[in-house]
């Protein structure tokens, strides 16, 4: 089935004589012959066949004269080969050896583990100096000559029509296999176990040697270029900027190839800067000499010697998710359940759905924009200096990042939480708050975090998240006049809004093995909802009304989840007011209705004050009731304007019932029944149930208070209206306005 693979020209020339139909003949029967190798690579199979094809693949691995192909008009057909032929190699790098396990040191090199296939590392000094060729192409003087083609005002006519894009796919390809093969020299993140000291004992020639290729041709000149315009007369861009400039250009396939290119170079640099400050060489006397200013750039770490550049690539990008996670959530969620696999999903959404080139941009902007943001994670302190302003940009990018993760970017989700719950981040949300208190009510908190709280927050608030949202869902098994979740219901009081609170019994948990696409798409509870971000002062109601329910998960238990509602409501408050009082800069917070903000309160009161009783967290939630409050009353004005007419509903815009669950006013019930029992009057339990005697609350829910109210007999401990969460103006008709306020 592969046997064009053993058959190759001997030269440019005599390819191009077979004519161009029988070139893109033969280009296809490659593309699709080297895909069914690789696939049987990543099997572990036919791995042995590389010794075989390598005289033949050798021609396609090669970088030819660009000028030729581009006049026969067959630049796209080469390329495409080309670049399977490196994820060929990608696969292959794949099956490697770890270098540094015994096996390697004692030079016994296996040639199978179990039953699948190892390729072997003799082959791979040939197979880098084949791609570095490669990136040497980019001061190729026809190359230049093509992307220059590509900018505005600046186009070579022996390259006009062609796209720059394949040799882009290319150019990732290449990237990605010498990534595999650095990565094969790592385990798990960190350096082999076999190591001496905490150093490797040796590194192969070829790792500065890729490092010194890619500053020189692709990394180099770009300091220079920032702050000009991409696509101007300035010189020495490095192929970096371009890179940039393609990303942001309206050709999505372009964008797509831009940011799989610059996420290749990433991994790479990080890389190298890793393996060579773990064997602590330095470049040989000759190489320093000759590329002297690359050399010292190697030495010192491509990522340090490049933070400015970067800091401007991670604004790019940043801008890029901020404004790319509406494409994913604008796609029908089919329910609590998932989309349905095999069904069209959400091709009716603006922008496509979730398998269209729009959210593929999105999502792989949203993966390289996690690596970036992981660099300046580690980064040093005297580097990168964070200012509130680029911390607030860095929480709303997580924020965005998390929105736009897909089913199966469970990791990017992982890694997006610890970034955002940094203890440096969570520090940046206090300063926040307490800007936000100072300017609103002139003083601020009378108490101060330490360190140790900071490191409890983000603990705290980590294992909340990963179980809720990126656990497997469980559905148990329902029992007679029961809801999902065992609890005995009577007639009277009938659902538990189980839409919102998702079952938290783990004693059913099973934990299938996802081989197929079904699987994956039924446990899964990806891309999240907007409003993810409250579920930790916002799922302690359902957890507490399962009174004695087992439940096995220790984080799951009723006093650890009063722990995390605590430390939530640090961190909705300080996301509320660095998203709504820092700048203007576009947050995804802002697009959460103010119905699940105000919501996710009043789930605290359903099964008591506990969350009311530590000092800290009272002065914390009447903080947040306070902020919501205005941007209550900034709501109304705003639709006051709008209206036109008379009609009160337009102003109804709290639609508890439409937006949160049709049996809301079972759970205003049951509400007010607590207020009545435990609260003896407190103003900040009774503002929370005042808020739904509001005018903009839709009148359904606004009688099922009264009413409720009315009949329980505790209208009078309601605050007054002074007190209330809002202004006066948001609880009265405009008749009693007229005569209560001044």
């Amino acid at each position: 089935m592969i046997w064009n693979l053993y058959q190759s020209p001997s030269s440019v020339d005599q390819w191009l004589r077979l004519g161009k139909e029988k070139c893109k003949l033969m280009s296809a029967l490659i593309v699709e012959q080297l895909r069914f190798w690789r696939v049987c690579i990543q099997y572990g199979y036919c791995v042995s066949y590389f010794s075989e094809m390598f005289p033949a693949l050798c021609f396609w691995l090669n970088p030819l004269s660009f000028e030729k192909l581009v006049e026969n008009n067959v630049f796209n057909e080469y390329t495409s080969i080309s670049r399977e032929a490196y994820l060929v190699l990608e696969s292959l790098s794949g099956r490697l050896p770890n270098l540094y396990s015994k096996q390697c040191l004692n030079n016994q090199l296996p040639e199978s583990a179990g039953d699948t296939e190892v390729w072997s590392w003799s082959y791979v000094g040939p197979m880098v100096d084949l791609a570095i060729r490669w990136i040497a192409t980019r001061s190729d003087p026809e190359v230049f000559k093509f992307f220059e083609g590509q900018q505005e005002g600046r186009c070579d006519y022996s390259f006009r029509g062609f796209s720059s894009t394949p040799l882009l796919w290319l150019y990732t390809a290449v990237t990605n296999m010498l990534f595999r093969v650095l990565e094969r020299m790592t385990w798990g993140g960190t350096m082999s176990p076999h190591e001496t000291e905490g150093h490797v004992p040796w590194l192969p020639e070829f790792v500065p040697k890729i490092g010194l290729e890619l500053i020189k041709h692709w990394l180099l000149g770009f300091s220079a270029s920032v702050g000009t315009k991409c696509g101007g007369d300035s010189e020495g861009e490095s192929f970096i900027k371009e890179l940039i400039y393609l990303r942001q250009k309206d050709d999505i396939e372009m964008s797509l190839a831009s940011t799989c290119c610059l996420n290749g170079i990433l991994k790479i640099i990080t890389t190298i800067d890793n393996l060579i400050q773990s064997a602590k060489i330095g470049i040989p006397s000759q190489e320093e000499q000759s590329l002297e200013k690359e050399g010292k750039v190697l030495k010192s770490g491509i990522v340090n010697g490049f933070m400015v550049d970067l800091r401007y690539m991670l604004d790019v990008f940043m801008f890029s998710v901020s404004s790319g996670w509406h494409h994913v959530q604008s796609i029908e969620s089919f329910g609590r359940g998932g989309p349905v696999p095999g069904a069209g999903i959400g091709w009716g959404a603006p922008g496509g759905g979730f398998w269209s080139m729009t959210v593929l941009l999105a999502q792989t902007d949203a993966r390289f924009l996690v690596c970036l943001l992981e660099i300046f994670e580690k980064a040093s302190k005297d580097v990168v200096t964070e200012e509130t302003a680029f911390a607030v940009q860095r929480v709303n990018a997580s924020l965005g990042l998390c929105l736009t993760a897909g089913p199966r970017d469970k990791v990017v989700v992982e890694k997006t939480l610890d970034l955002l719950l940094q203890v440096s981040l969570l520090k940046h949300l206090d300063l926040c708050i307490q800007n936000y208190l100072s300017n609103k009510r002139g003083k601020t908190f009378s108490w101060q975090h330490e360190e140790a709280d900071y490191i409890h927050f983000s603990n705290m608030l980590s294992s909340h998240f990963r179980s809720r949202w990126l656990s497997e869902k469980v559905k148990s098994k329902a029992v007679d006049g029961s809801s999902s979740s065992g609890i005995k219901t009577s007639p009277k009081v009938g659902s538990h809004l189980e839409t919102i609170y998702e079952d938290l019994d783990m004693s059913s948990m099973t934990s299938p093995c996802c081989n197929t696409l079904t699987l994956e798409w039924a446990h899964q509870k990806l891309p999240l909802p907007a409003h993810f971000y409250l579920s930790p002062i916002s799922t302690i109601f359902h957890s507490k009304r399962a009174g004695s329910h087992k439940v096995d998960d220790v984080l799951h238990n009723p006093s650890n989840l009063l722990e995390v509602a605590r430390c939530g409501l640090f961190f909705v408050l300080g996301v509320e007011a660095m998203s709504n009082y820092q700048g203007h800069i576009p947050s995804p917070v802002h697009h959460v209705s103010l119905t699940w903000k105000l919501h996710s309160l009043s789930v605290n009161f359903v099964v008591g004050m506990e969350i009311l009783e530590h000092d800290r967290s009272r002065d914390n939630f009447e903080a947040l009731q306070d902020l919501y409050g205005e941007l209550l009353d900034r709501a109304r004005f705003n639709q006051s304007k709008d209206i036109i007419s008379e009609d009160k509903k337009n102003q109804e815009f709290l639609r508890f019932q439409s937006e949160i669950h049709e049996s809301y006013p079972t759970f205003i019930e049951e509400l007010i029944e607590q207020f009545s029992a435990v609260s003896y009057g407190d103003v900040i339990f009774g503002r929370q149930v005042s808020l739904y005697l509001h005018r903009c609350v839709e009148t359904s829910i606004r009688l099922a208070a009264w009413n409720t109210l009315s009949n329980a007999r505790v209208l009078e401990l309601l605050p007054p209206l002074e007190k209330c969460l809002s202004s006066a103006e948001g609880y009265l008709e405009p008749t009693e306005v007229r005569k209560h306020i001044p």
